[in-house]
């Protein structure tokens, strides 16, 4: 067994894969091997100049799937060998040479001393160059300016098709820092520099490449133990004291829950475009329309569905098999049953589609007691182990149990009342005391509680942070984009008289409630069908509240004079929701 999230291990050379500058012991060449063999990709990350690479590991390229070398400026995958900048000026040797430097020259860098940096630098201030200078340990290379391996890792990951969250970077100097920028878990072998050790979320029992070989075939690379990056968190708000809370960016499962109105559509989103801004891949499956804003502002956002043609699940993958995409997937306009349906099919190829690549590292669904519920869901989509699944619900008791066994943390959304099951779901989650969390959830809208597995009997009260990008409630979205025949309300004008005229959307209501005859009002009013409608589908619940106050002053025998001045009241509440 392996972990289906991890996908690449970037591994430095000298002191980290080698002791000595010799080439990899025995036990580490068959680690390489057994990584590779599980399915994983091994990518070669150095400072060293190719030729000697080659010189003292004849066998570099099969036993690697990519070699990075000269610290981010050369990459070779099989055949393919290319520059990742244009050499460092020829006219540094001359200066150089003049000052008696000794150096050698790569393909792009120049390798020195770090003893001669001094001279180094004065030449390249003289000569105007746009250079740098990168220390490793004894050793200076010159590059141009903006490389280094991470940058390498960036492009050897794009030739790879493979994200840069999917990856494990393991290094022991500091030339390797930028290697961890562009990682997902950095790791140091125990013989590394300071200032490694301390960017680094582990730091290896053993050194250089024993350390390695038994990483390689341990709990984290082959996925019986998660560690989470102190580098990559989501922050849902700050604690009275100021403090950030956040969760996990990546390996986990959350709940978020409350009751309706108190904000989970909005959290799910905050969470949301931060994962977009840390170039993680999200799929957002979105059955009210609540997270289509994202698509409007944040780059590399995807919006499917809704008023334009919903794609097949496959179409929808396909859209996510570029590292950094994320999708949108807008189910608003679907009856309940299609919308389960093409859930349902969704989820069972994402599963697949992370297995060979990694992507989406995250899942976002929306009412999510409607698809993996214990009625909705006999399909087990989430499945112990696999992990990047957000879930959305305000009846988190019709979840299944499977997706219940899941979580790692729980993010419940305070309002004036919060049901029993969100407050022993959220105390048991966190093993917390209970009394606790409903002493906490009583707090005021815009506040929520925190529980987490990994942080046993710590409940967390947090003021709920801010977004970047808009958050729309189901009316608006129902607004303009036509629902599903069978989910429209169908007007009668008796128990038995349809009058043929069906309202898609909100404005549909509007415009029919302003010129329908009488008779439809004096029939639908006393049964309270326009404010079921728009609870039951729109899940407006305050204003169906409005229009049912209305509804109440109409009944089958009411004048037209009455029926009159419910109309205007009933279009007019209609159309100051629509213009909000």
């Amino acid at each position: 067994m392996r972990s289906t999230f991890y996908r690449v291990l970037a591994v430095d050379f000298d002191g980290t894969l080698s002791e000595g500058g010799a080439a990899p012991a025995p036990e580490v060449l068959d680690a390489l091997s057994a990584a590779r063999a599980s399915g994983l990709r091994v990518v070669l990350v150095t400072g060293r100049i190719l030729g000697q690479l080659e010189d003292v590991w004849p066998t570099v390229h099969e036993s690697v799937d990519c070699v990075i070398a000269e610290n981010g400026a050369v990459l070779v995958a099989g055949e393919w060998h290319h520059l990742l900048a244009d050499p460092v000026d020829r006219r540094l040797d001359d200066a150089l040479a003049a000052r008696g430097v000794p150096f050698v020259r790569g393909e792009v860098l120049l390798a020195a001393k770090v003893a001669h940096e001094p001279s180094i630098v004065a030449c390249i201030r003289v000569l105007e160059l746009g250079c740098q200078t990168v220390a490793n340990r004894t050793e200076l290379m010159v590059l141009p300016a903006g490389v280094s391996k991470g940058t390498g890792l960036y492009h050897a990951l794009g030739h790879l098709g493979l994200s840069f969250h999917n990856t494990i970077a393991v290094g022991d100097a500091e030339n390797d820092l930028p290697l961890y920028d562009r990682s997902e878990l950095a790791v140091a072998v125990r013989n590394a520099v300071e200032p490694l050790k301390e960017r680094a979320d582990i730091v290896l029992a053993d050194p250089d490449g024993s350390g390695v070989a038994t990483f390689f075939s341990g709990d984290v690379v082959r996925g019986r133990r998660k560690v989470h990056s102190k580098r990559w968190t989501l922050r849902l708000g700050v604690s009275a004291e100021g403090r950030p809370v956040v969760l996990p960016a990546s390996q986990t499962n959350v709940l978020i829950t409350g009751s309706t109105g108190s904000g989970k559509s909005y959290v799910a989103g905050l969470l949301t475009e931060q994962l977009v801004d840390a170039s993680y891949s999200v799929l957002v499956i979105d059955p009210e329309g609540d997270h289509v804003g994202l698509s409007h502002e944040l780059e590399g956002v995807l919006l499917v569905g809704g008023r334009e043609r919903l794609p097949a699940p496959d179409e929808v993958l396909r859209l996510l098999r570029h590292r950094y995409a994320s999708v949108v997937v807008d189910l608003s306009t679907l009856s309940p049953e299609r919308s389960r349906t093409y859930q349902t099919a969704l989820l069972t190829r994402v599963e697949a589609h992370r297995e060979r690549t990694g992507l989406p590292h995250w899942v976002v669904i929306d009412e999510a007691d409607r698809t993996v519920g214990r009625v909705t869901a006999p399909l087990r989509v989430l499945e112990p182990g696999q992990s990047g699944y957000c879930l959305v619900t305000w009846r988190p008791e019709d979840l299944s149990a499977e997706a219940i066994a899941t979580l790692d943390a729980v993010v419940a959304l305070s309002s004036e009342e919060t049901s029993e099951v969100v407050v022993n779901l959220a105390a048991a989650i966190g093993e917390a005391p209970r009394d606790e969390v409903a002493r906490l959830l009583r707090s005021d809208v815009g506040y929520g509680v925190l529980t987490r597995r990994d942080l046993p009997c710590r409940a967390q009260l947090f003021e709920v942070g801010g977004r970047s990008t808009a958050h729309l409630r189901h009316t608006h979205k129902y607004a303009s984009h036509p629902l599903d025949l069978d989910r429209g309300f169908h007007f009668r004008s008796g128990v038995s008289e349809r009058t043929g005229t069906v309202a898609r959307s909100l404005a549909d209501l509007v415009d029919v409630l302003s010129r329908c005859d009488p008779s439809v009002l004096r029939h639908h009013c006393p049964r309270h069908d326009f404010s079921r409608w728009v609870g039951d589908v729109l899940h407006d619940w305050p204003l169906a509240a409005r229009l049912a106050a209305i509804e109440e002053t109409i009944d089958e025998r009411s004048p037209a004079a009455c029926v009159d001045k419910a109309r205007l009241e009933l279009v007019g509440i209609l159309q100051e929701k629509l213009f909000m």
